[in-house]
């Protein structure tokens, strides 16, 4: 649920009815925060932000309507304080998929924002940023990794059609087993084995990866191929995915990644995972072509 200021407007007198009075139901709740707001709250639909606020577990129904803490805590004074208190907990907690994308730590990029949704963003300038950057910080990690495992799935899912499309006959052993150390396999001769990654414009060249993908370059050398597919910023609101949503697909050498890993010492040791930069000279574009399909959008 997207906080244009009318919705937080509207969570804020929800609020206000669960602090009033125990609220039986969303009929209820919703009631009472309509009566209680005077002739706009009469015209504001609540019945949408309510119930959007039980799915995302802002609020819960058990005998009565109860706030979680985020909400209990929100002064029922409509002031412009109060309204982007609402604001960043409907961020928090109901993060639109492109937050991840816009926000990094280095800062806000706007033009990952689609533009209508900027647009009814707008009300929290000049906050606007620093309020996406503590949302950013505080969000839980496990949404972020769902997230980048949808990013990753897609790139995936992306090669693996351009495999097929170029006459290949490619295993996707990802689903199997993460022991592999790599995603796709393509029976040769040459023998292939290729780990994607996915990524945006602006983290293009640069990658996790774990130790055991990393051991397993070592194993396979020239067989193994690091291959990451770029999308646009479109490709992270868009509902369905298309060849026009990817702005590139470029590969890596084991042997380039491993120029660029520091052995081990016995002051130093990679344990689970790493950022991995190689030098921009060690990409080069593949050799087949992005297949004409499309598939499920990053935007789910």
């Amino acid at each position: 649920m997207l906080p244009k200021r009318g919705i937080a407007h509207a969570v804020l007198l929800l609020c206000h009815a669960a602090h009033l009075a125990p609220r039986r139901d969303v009929a209820d709740w919703v009631g009472a925060a309509s009566a209680q707001g005077g002739f706009i709250a009469a015209a504001t639909d609540l019945t949408a932000p309510a119930e959007r606020l039980l799915a995302v577990g802002l609020a819960k129904q058990t005998k009565t309507i109860v706030l979680a803490p985020p909400l209990a805590g929100i002064a029922s004074i409509a002031n412009s304080a109060t309204l982007r208190h609402i604001a960043r907990v409907l961020l928090t907690y109901d993060a639109p998929s492109w937050l991840r994308i816009a926000v990094s730590p280095d800062g806000v990029s706007r033009e990952y924002i689609p533009t209508n949704v900027l647009r009814d963003l707008e009300w929290l300038d000049p906050e606007l940023d620093d309020i996406l950057l503590d949302v950013v910080r505080s969000v839980s990690i496990s949404r972020g990794t769902e997230f980048a495992k949808r990013i990753g799935d897609a790139a995936e899912a992306v090669i693996l059609a351009a495999l097929r499309a170029d006459g290949r006959h490619p295993t996707h052993v990802a689903p199997i087993s993460d022991t592999f150390g790599y995603d796709i396999e393509c029976i040769g001769p040459p023998m292939l084995r290729v780990e994607v990654k996915g990524c945006s414009v602006n983290s293009r060249g640069t990658f996790h990866l774990s130790r055991n993908e990393y051991n397993k370059s070592l194993i396979y050398g020239d067989e193994w191929i690091l291959t990451q597919v770029v999308f646009k910023s479109e490709a992270f609101v868009a509902s369905v995915l298309k060849p026009a949503h990817i702005a590139g697909v470029f590969e890596v050498s084991a042997r380039d990644v491993a120029l660029v890993v520091p052995a081990d010492t016995t002051e130093f040791v990679w344990t689970e995972s790493a950022v991995i930069t190689p030098l921009p000279t060690a990409w080069r574009p593949v050799s087949y072509s992005i297949a004409d399909v499309t598939m499920p959008g990053l935007a789910r």
